[in-house]
């Protein structure tokens, strides 16, 4: 099943536009994420080993989805849809992997389990990651959309995804 194709970003901004403001917050988001499973990593060397196998592996896929995300910007910026192709290829791979990571660590973290006994901290930590969730799937939306849209442009056939 195909993704859905917009016309616009957001109801009022045009595709490129919309895609390039989508890929900058994502990149944005995946630099915050860098920085904070980064910053816990050396400073905590009395933690459990699982949480900063955890850390590492945020850091990870944080990364690549980041370098993914500059390869859209790349993709919008010169015209080139294979770009943006690649980028909705991998990033929804990293996109799913950092999720797991996220479930994992709510789940197994000995770190977070003095939070889980509150109901309204599980109920945010499940808003998060549902915003996240919805956040990402828009997102993908966008970059398909405007992939296509720059295929149908050029006259080639645009594989759906």
């Amino acid at each position: 099943m195909a993704l859905p194709m917009l016309r616009r970003c957001c109801g009022c901004l045009s595709l490129e536009k919309g895609c390039f403001i989508l890929c900058i917050l994502s990149t944005l988001s995946c630099v915050a994420a860098i920085i904070g499973g980064s910053w816990s990593l050396p400073r905590h060397r009395e933690r459990e080993q699982e949480d900063n196998l955890i850390s590492m592996t945020l850091v990870m896929f944080s990364t690549l989805s980041a370098i993914s995300n500059i390869v859209a910007l790349v993709g919008i910026g010169t015209r080139r849809p294979g770009c943006l192709q690649m980028s909705l290829l991998f990033n929804s791979v990293f996109i799913l992997c950092l999720f797991l990571v996220v479930v994992v660590t709510c789940l197994f973290s000995p770190e977070l389990s003095p939070y889980l006994g509150e109901p309204w901290n599980i109920a945010l930590i499940v808003l998060f990651i549902v915003i996240g969730t919805v956040y990402s799937a828009y997102y993908l939306v966008i970059v398909n959309s405007l992939y296509r849209k720059m295929k149908m442009n050029y006259s080639e056939t645009a594989l759906p995804m």
